[in-house]
C-alpha cells in the first residue's frame, strides 16, 4: 500500500494539488495524508476527520515543529501509528504537479538493488571491468525525486542567477558521498520511518529552510553504515512557484554558515545537539509503536 504525505497551509494550492494528482493517485490507490500546518497542526486521511498533534504524539508532541515544511514529520508519525499496511511513503510539496507517473517511478526505484562501492561510467548496462559481485550490492530504501520548472536554489544563487536551466544526475549516491537532499519529492520504505525526521526549524529554533538538507546528511551516513542505498533522479515533478527570495535570504542566514561544516563533522553549535536529541527521541517514539513493525524490528537498534 502507498501513501502520500503532504504539508499545506494554503487551501488554494491544496485544491490545485489534488486536482493535478487525482488520476495518478486513483491509478495506484494512494492514501492521502494531509498535514495542515499552523498554530495547531492537524492530520487527515483522505480529507476525513482531523487528528491533532496531541492525538498522534501524546507526551512527545514537542517533537513537531510547526510553521515550516518539517511539519510533515507529523504525517509520518500518523502513518507509523495508524496505517500499518502502508509499505511505501511518498512526500510531496503542495505546489508540485506530476511529470509522467512519479508514483510508479518512485516504487520502481525503491525495488532496485544497486552498487554503492563503484559508480558506472555508462547509463544502461555495466561496462567491462565492473565487478559482478557488487552489481546488486545494496537495497534502495530512499528515492530522491527531482523537479522541473523552478529549481531548488538557495537565496544567494537565486539572487545572482535567477532560475538557470540545469540537468539532473540519475543514479545511486555512492558510498561516502553527500548530496543536497531536497524533501519536496521523495519516497522511502516503511522501515525507514524511525530515521526520517526533518530537522527542527521555525520560530522555536530561529532556523529555517534546512530541515530536509540536514536530514539528508544524517540519513546518508546511516544508509552507508547499514549497507543500504539512496537513488536520485528516478521520479520527476513540476515545480512552478518560486518562493520570495528576500524572505528566503532572511530564513537561510544562520543556516548557510552552519551548513558549510555540518556535513564534515563540525557540529559543536548547540542547535546540532538539539537535533541529535530530537532524532533519538523520534527513533524511540516510532520504534515503540505497536503498529510499526509487527514485531519484526529490533528496538535495541539505535540511530
Amino acid at each position: 500500500m502507498i501513501c502520500v504525505v503532504i504539508p499545506t497551509i494554503r487551501e488554494k494550492s491544496y485544491r490545485e494539488f489534488k486536482e493535478a494528482w487525482a488520476d495518478c493517485f486513483s491509478k495506484h490507490d494512494v492514501l492521502l495524508v494531509t498535514v495542515r500546518d499552523g498554530d495547531a497542526p492537524t492530520v487527515s486521511l483522505n480529507d476525513g476527520g482531523r487528528a491533532s498533534v496531541d492525538d498522534i504524539m501524546g507526551e512527545d508532541s514537542d517533537l513537531i515543529y510547526n510553521k515550516n515544511d518539517g511539519v510533515r514529520n507529523l504525517g509520518f508519525a500518523f502513518v507509523a501509528k495508524y496505517l500499518p499496511k502502508v509499505e511505501y511513503i511518498i512526500t510531496l510539496d503542495d505546489d508540485v504537479k506530476p511529470i509522467g507517473d512519479p508514483i510508479a517511478d518512485h516504487i520502481s526505484t525503491l525495488n532496485k538493488r544497486v552498487p554503492t562501492s563503484w559508480i558506472s561510467t555508462t547509463t544502461e548496462e555495466y561496462p567491462r571491468g565492473f565487478p559482478y559481485k557488487i552489481r546488486n550490492e545494496a537495497e534502495v530504501v530512499v528515492s530522491h525525486g527531482v523537479w522541473e520548472g523552478v529549481k531548488d536554489w538557495d537565496a544567494p544563487t537565486q539572487l545572482v542567477l535567477g532560475n538557470p536551466d540545469t540537468g539532473f544526475y540519475k543514479g545511486v549516491i555512492p558510498k561516502g558521498i553527500y548530496f543536497p537532499f531536497c524533501g519536496m519529492n521523495i519516497a522511502f520504505k516503511r522501515k525507514m520511518l524511525p530515521y526520517i525526521y526533518y530537522a527542527p526549524m521555525g520560530y522555536r529554533v530561529g532556523m529555517d529552510r534546512f530541515a530536509d538538507i540536514w536530514l539528508g546528511i544524517v540519513l546518508k551516513r546511516l544508509v552507508d553504515d547499514k549497507g543500504l542505498a539512496i537513488y536520485t533522479g528516478g521520479a520527476k515533478v513540476l515545480h512552478e512557484r518560486a518562493s520570495n527570495v528576500w524572505k528566503n535570504l532572511q530564513k537561510e542566514a544562520r543556516g548557510l554558515e552552519l551548513n558549510e561544516g555540518f556535513w564534515d563533522g563540525v557540529d559543536d553549535d548547540p542547535y546540532f545537539k538539539l537535533y541529535e536529541k530530537e532524532r533519538n527521541r523520534w527513533y524511540v517514539f516510532i520504534s515503540n509503536l505497536p503498529s510499526m513493525f509487527n514485531g519484526k524490528h529490533s528496538k535495541k537498534e539505535t540511530n
